[in-house]
């Protein structure tokens, strides 16, 4: 449309107003982002879990590894380490699992599942450990422990699995490649 000066009267005797010059957004425009504030809930949930067991569980690893070389010798030192390194690898996937859920254009839950599972297996088997004990009886401490992990990871991968989840999922998905963005671009 085009604009008349200020001195010009429009068809009806009145002077218009200047308007606002609107540009095509651009790439850093917050038209351009995808609906990163629609998050639900169950997903900001989901992050928080999944943060929190990441954490624990790579506490767990250095713990493992600063207490299994302070008694290890004759050799134990490998096993110590080979240990701490598959228990960090699983915490590692979790804060992966974080970082893909919450993915500004391209959210993703396959990673925070397969770390569930993973840490779910254990768990299960750190509750059998603890239910058969280490010849003195049960080791009800440890295995409450185990437990409340158990519970906490099931949580999160029922959370992810929401159905209010995989809609934001897929609705975030398609806006992204309508802006023209790919999966594997950066």
């Amino acid at each position: 449309m085009s604009q008349l000066p200020r001195n010009q009267q429009g068809p009806q005797g009145q002077v218009p107003s200047p308007q606002p010059r609107q540009d095509p957004p651009g790439p850093g425009d917050p038209q351009q982002a995808p609906p990163s504030s629609g998050r639900p809930g169950a997903v900001l949930a989901a992050a928080a879990l999944g943060g929190a067991v990441a954490l624990v569980v790579l506490g767990v690893a250095v713990h493992t590894l600063v207490a299994g070389l302070a008694g290890a010798s004759g050799g134990g030192e490998v096993a110590v380490v080979l240990l701490a390194l598959i228990v960090g690898s699983v915490g590692v996937m979790h804060a992966l699992g974080v970082h893909r859920l919450l993915h500004p254009r391209f959210p993703n839950t396959a990673m925070m599942a397969m770390a569930g599972w993973i840490t779910v297996t254990v768990t299960g088997f750190g509750v059998f450990r603890s239910i058969r004990g280490r010849g003195d009886g049960p080791d009800l401490t440890t295995m409450l422990v185990w437990v409340g992990l158990a519970v906490v990871v099931i949580t999160l991968m029922l959370l992810i699995t929401r159905p209010s989840v995989t809609r934001w999922v897929r609705a975030v998905h398609a806006r992204s490649r309508q802006l023209g963005h790919a999966p594997g671009k950066r």
